[in-house]
């Protein structure tokens, strides 16, 4: 069964909320973007990098943000684009570009990165989760 155009709705919806959540340090909401034993994974960046690495199930994503916010305190922006949307029934694929930025006037607000994700979703009783989501860090 092909994605009605509700479910690509609901994907892009899924995305905003997963993106203001770790903006803004919504650590529950962040993780409730993700299925039970999704996994986030972070390449690109030096393999000591604080943001880095995979990270899989509640309990390590619940981690990965606390981190994340502890570092950027409220001052990231995620912006993502060029969304590509494939699936069927209960599954979808989603590559979407990434830039990340630091908020602030003058000095303070830097672009930070740019990257791609790459994402696999599931369809739950709550609606569409990612089940695996990837960015890969473009090189300095």
């Amino acid at each position: 069964m092909p994605l009605e155009p509700s479910d690509y709705e609901e994907i892009r919806q899924l995305l905003a909320q997963y993106n203001f959540a770790i903006d803004f340090g919504n650590i529950e909401q962040w993780v409730d973007t993700f299925t039970a034993d999704g996994s986030f994974t972070c390449l690109g960046l030096p393999e000591d990098a604080p943001l880095g690495g995979h990270h899989e199930g509640k309990d390590a994503l619940r981690e990965y943000a606390k981190r994340h916010f502890s570092i950027n305190q409220g001052r990231a922006r995620h912006w993502n684009w060029n969304l590509l949307i494939e699936g069927n029934g209960d599954e979808a694929k989603m590559t979407c570009y990434l830039n990340a930025y630091s908020a602030g006037q003058g000095d303070t607000a830097l672009f930070r990165v740019t990257g791609l994700y790459r994402d696999s979703l599931q369809r739950t009783d709550s609606g569409w989760k990612f089940a695996k989501r990837e960015v890969t860090i473009d090189p300095a």
